[in-house]
């Protein structure tokens, strides 16, 4: 009896870190003086300190490679990640994020060269920051139908650095342009973020208890993303004269959700709040790195809470990541970024693994249908495989969809708690706790 019982709890608790794999975002909590974001510098054209420079449609009406860029790049997000809060909560997901985003080519980078910089060190339940080191890979990796062998608590590229992937499109059906092109147009944006390492803390009953860096539900190798609906304003010639947001999704836990512009929060090209800014803010939850439009928490409305401790903690009061100055790759466009998606790294990784016909052929990152890792490990056991990639996902170029609205999230979950809507103040942790490299 005692075997069949843990056999159903470690069962749970792989359906609730697979229920955990990404999802909603959120309003920054009303705040406290702000820290700096943590960004690279931005790199946006320009034409000599008059503003980024003027983009148009092709003369045939098309969106142009530049177009798409300079759009995807006005209106990217800003990611606002989670720091410990001393609320009285003392649920394990009440901690810092300690897992970033990071390029796929400088994760294959980092393991052709035989090292992988994880976390070694981390806190609970306090405002330390991670302690971070770079170790021996200690098993052969491998692309077949799964990217495989690399170590878990890799903690990504230095936040500010890593890529966001990008895939913008027209619908045709909103364009509205008169003779000379001017008019207006609808397109949606899409960003994508990997992250090598997805952590999971549960606790099921008592008794798989995740301190420390026991994990045993997270999983290598999680791609998230958000998208947007944008308006956009053109002069005569097709020129890009402005526009503005007027809905997201946000994803995460295998759900979506949709939030129109009354729900959104916007920064300006500083970073700082900003109702007529350009750029919409994603609150990305602890660990689990879903996204949603608003801060707050969110216990998991499938399981009672008497059963698992497992709560969202997407409170933006961590680090800041300014979307519109990291490098932004075009998915559309791999062949114009062959040092991103086509690197030697990549050839050499599929030299070295058995053949897979998810590899034969392969030109670049994008087009592989295969998994981004390992998901769930129970001890040496390895159960389920990790999330696919941004084009080999049912949702990729089809904004919207059948999602439900944030709006009724928040009527239907009662355990859903909206900072804003309850009148919560969470303070900006000072200084922003960064993994220490």
């Amino acid at each position: 009896m005692r075997d069949i019982r843990l056999t159903l709890l470690l069962l749970l608790a792989a359906g609730l870190s697979i229920a955990g794999c990404s999802s909603n975002a959120g309003r920054s909590p009303a705040a406290a003086t702000a820290a700096p974001t943590t960004s690279a510098a931005a790199a946006v054209p320009s034409t000599g300190g008059s503003g980024p420079a003027p983009v148009a449609l092709a003369p045939g009406g098309g969106l142009t490679p530049a177009f798409e860029d300079a759009v995807a790049r006005r209106f990217a997000p800003q990611l606002r990640y989670t720091a410990y809060y001393n609320d009285g909560n003392t649920s394990k997901q009440n901690r810092n994020e300690d897992f970033f985003p990071m390029g796929v080519q400088s994760l294959l980078r980092e393991l052709a060269s035989g090292q992988a910089r994880v976390v070694v060190l981390t806190g609970m339940h306090d405002d330390l920051p991670a302690v971070t080191a770079s170790a021996p890979l200690t098993r052969s990796v491998q692309l077949t139908d799964v990217l495989d062998g690399y170590p878990r608590f890799m903690v990504g590229d230095a936040p500010g650095t890593a890529p966001l992937y990008t895939h913008v499109y027209e619908d045709p059906a909103q364009r509205r342009l008169a003779a000379d092109r001017s008019g207006e147009l609808v397109v949606y944006v899409e960003y994508f973020v990997f992250y090598a390492y997805d952590r999971s803390e549960i606790e099921v009953l008592g008794i798989l208890p995740t301190p420390g860096s026991r994990d045993f539900t997270g999983h290598r190798g999680d791609w998230e993303h958000t998208g947007f609906s944008i308006r956009l304003r053109l002069g005569p010639g097709g020129v890009l004269s402005g526009g503005q947001v007027e809905e997201g999704t946000f994803h995460g836990h295998t759900k979506a959700y949709r939030a129109d512009r009354r729900t959104l929060e916007f920064v300006d090209d500083a970073g700082q709040d900003d109702p007529l800014g350009d750029h919409p803010v994603v609150y990305v939850a602890q660990g689990k790195h879903a996204s949603y439009p608003q801060a707050g928490e969110w216990h998991d409305p499938n399981t009672p809470a008497w059963v698992a401790d497992h709560t969202d903690f997407f409170r933006g009061n961590g680090v800041w990541i300014d979307g519109w100055t990291v490098p932004l790759m075009n998915l559309e466009r791999a062949s114009a970024n062959p040092a991103e998606f086509a690197s030697a790294e990549l050839f050499a990784l599929i030299a070295a693994s058995p053949s897979s016909v998810y590899t034969v052929n392969l030109s670049d990152w994008t087009q592989y249908r295969g998994r981004w890792g390992r998901d769930l490990q129970l001890g040496p056991l390895h159960v389920g495989l990790s999330p696919t990639g941004p084009k080999a996902k049912s949702s990729y170029g089809r904004f919207g969809g059948n999602h439900r609205s944030w709006i009724d999230a928040k009527r239907r979950y009662s355990r859903l708690t909206v900072y804003v809507d309850q009148g919560i103040t969470i303070p900006r942790a000072s200084p922003v706790p960064l993994p220490i490299r």
